[in-house]
């Protein structure tokens, strides 16, 4: 037996849940399940996650995401990377797909907000660098 796409009028099997022609989903549910993993969702988890690769697990990247776990997200580096991307919509998904629901100004902003910890990092090492040397020199 077989039944027609109502989206193009092909003919596809009864327990088809995606039509072979158009490539749409047949039912709600299964278009649901199929959306790629969300902007704000992946950014976030990203942020506070990143060392452990939860945002590459949650989006499907399965191996990566083992990789990042093992490495604290390629020692924090390749974790901020990826959280550059994800700002920049050039994340994608497990499937090759960019993230759903992607907001160019959030991505813009919350990434300039993540430049703030990171200067103070630097300022602080800075000025642990000079008070070192400074009492290098005293003695």
């Amino acid at each position: 037996m077989s039944k027609t796409c109502p989206h193009c009028g092909a003919e596809i099997n009864d327990e088809a849940v995606r039509c072979y022609a158009c490539q749409k989903w047949l039912t709600p549910e299964a278009e649901q399940a199929d959306k790629p993993a969300g902007f704000l969702e992946t950014l976030l988890f990203a942020w506070f996650l990143g060392g452990f690769g939860i945002h590459r697990f949650y989006t499907g990247n399965i191996a990566t995401g083992a990789a990042q776990l093992l490495t604290l997200g390629g020692c924090g580096i390749w974790s901020y990377i990826d959280f550059i991307l994800i700002c920049f919509n050039k994340f994608k998904d497990g499937k090759g797909r960019p993230l759903r629901d992607y907001n160019q100004n959030t991505g813009i902003t919350i990434f300039v907000i993540s430049l703030i910890p990171l200067g103070l990092i630097l300022f602080l090492l800075f000025i642990l660098g000079l008070a070192t040397a400074l009492a290098g020199a005293n003695s």
